[in-house]
């Protein structure tokens, strides 16, 4: 599918997290390691159940899971940090070395723009959007798609009518979608922790072959005509088409188009100026164009950022982005046991390093002399657009990025919450 198509095999993030950790002396390394596909691409395809070998399955009930064994919930104290005011700006040593991290990351990842933020509760924040000719700065309004990161917004909107009491974790899809497969069983929770057994549409290469908008609808009938691949509950596969029924749930309970219940219910709320939901007649003007650093199948099209629709329709700017996760993980748009809970059951996603809960993701993030530090967040890509935002428990400190290439959102991340603490 055009701008959404992502490799079928993922690659291992540990390189991405690494790579411009080792400092090595020689600069054309260290491009290359940065330059490694990480989550970003991740996030759209199907390890355990390829779309070549999608076997449909009719179930007479829910499973119980067989998966991977899941990852421990954070600590309550985790939330209570994150949730610490952010005010201020950094100081003027950590501002330049994190200039200087950023300015190794564009020569890194040839990224032709990125939109960076970090912020440390307590101590104040630093944000920019940055060019690669000359290091100049693009308008603090620029906007970047941030992708499956959407998922989090959609999330959160979710949960918020779970809060209400306008839908439970336990509905039925059969409620909204009485002739989809397994609809009795699949509930709301199953969609929103990708363990519905649901085809994810862009694993569909008649789909990604056709050029143009798909609709909601459209993507859905073709999740249905492939059928499940498990009976819900029983594994885990990350699954864009979920995340569709989610949001055309959300309009059904609210009686109004997606985008317009996220701008209201969230972005709004928190006052994001920087931030949109895309409407699938948006205009994308001012919104930064992709960069694909190999070639596709087909050509990255600007309505790419429209079709997934509460799959990922979030454009941003980093600063932007992290008011969004520091209000999230802070219990300022959901209650604190809400959020605690997205992180609950914690599900093995495509390596041994990232975990998936209610639209949110933990990282186990590899450090040197063999430790693990661990990050709150998302990651979104697609040809084109990486990004992430994320909380680094250890650090304290929230980053965020968006790039308009296929470098590593989360290497760049990655270097510049080390920046905090040591020249990069």
């Amino acid at each position: 599918m055009s701008g959404i198509r992502i490799a079928g095999k993922p690659q291992p993030i540990l390189a991405a997290f690494t790579a411009l950790d080792e400092h090595e002396s020689s600069s054309k390394v260290t491009c290359s390691l940065l330059a490694a596909v990480a989550i970003g691409t991740l996030l759209h395809s199907q390890p355990a159940f390829a779309a070549d070998d999608w076997k449909p399955v009719i179930c007479e009930s829910a499973k119980t899971y067989h998966g991977k064994k899941l990852h421990s919930p954070p600590a309550k104290k985790v939330f209570q940090d994150a949730g610490e005011s952010i005010t201020g700006k950094l100081d003027v040593e950590t501002v330049t070395r994190l200039e200087k991290a950023l300015e190794k990351a564009l020569v890194a990842t040839g990224a032709p723009e990125m939109s960076v933020a970090v912020a440390v509760p307590g101590k104040g924040s630093w944000s920019t959007n940055r060019m690669q000719a000359g290091g100049s700065s693009q308008p603090a309004s620029q906007q970047f798609w941030f992708a499956s990161v959407g998922k989090a917004f959609t999330a959160v909107v979710v949960l918020q009518l779970v809060e209400e009491r306008k839908l439970s974790l336990d509905d039925k899809l059969v409620r909204w979608f009485p002739d989809f497969p397994n609809a009795r069983f699949i509930t709301i929770d199953h969609l929103l922790t990708h363990t519905s057994g649901i085809f994810s549409f862009q694993n569909d290469s008649k789909l990604r072959a056709t050029p143009g908008y798909k609709s909601p609808e459209r993507l859905i009938a073709v999740a249905r005509e492939h059928g499940n691949g498990f009976c819900p509950g029983e594994y885990w596969s990350y699954s864009n088409t979920g995340y569709v029924m989610l949001g055309r749930i959300i309009e059904a309970i609210e009686g109004r188009p997606f985008h317009e219940v996220l701008t209201s219910r969230v972005i709004k709320r928190l006052g994001l100026k920087n931030t949109n939901a895309l409407s699938p007649e948006e205009k994308l003007d001012g919104i930064a164009k992709p960069h694909p650093s190999k070639p596709q199948d087909e050509p990255v099209e600007d309505s790419a950022p429209t079709t997934p629709f509460a799959a990922g329709n979030v454009v941003a700017t980093a600063s932007d982005m992290i008011e969004f996760w520091h209000a999230l993980l802070g219990g300022r748009i959901l209650k604190p046991e809400t959020v605690r809970d997205q992180f609950q059951r914690l599900y093995p996603m495509f390596d041994n390093g990232t975990f998936y809960g209610r639209g949110v993701m933990l990282y186990d993030v590899p450090d040197r002399d063999d430790r693990r530090l661990t990050w709150l967040g998302h990651s979104g890509g697609a040809p084109g657009f990486k990004a992430i935002v994320a909380y680094s428990v250890d650090a304290k400190a929230f980053v965020a990025v968006a790039l308009n290439n296929d470098g590593s959102a989360e290497a760049t991340a990655n270097l510049l919450l080390k920046a905090l603490t040591k020249a990069p």
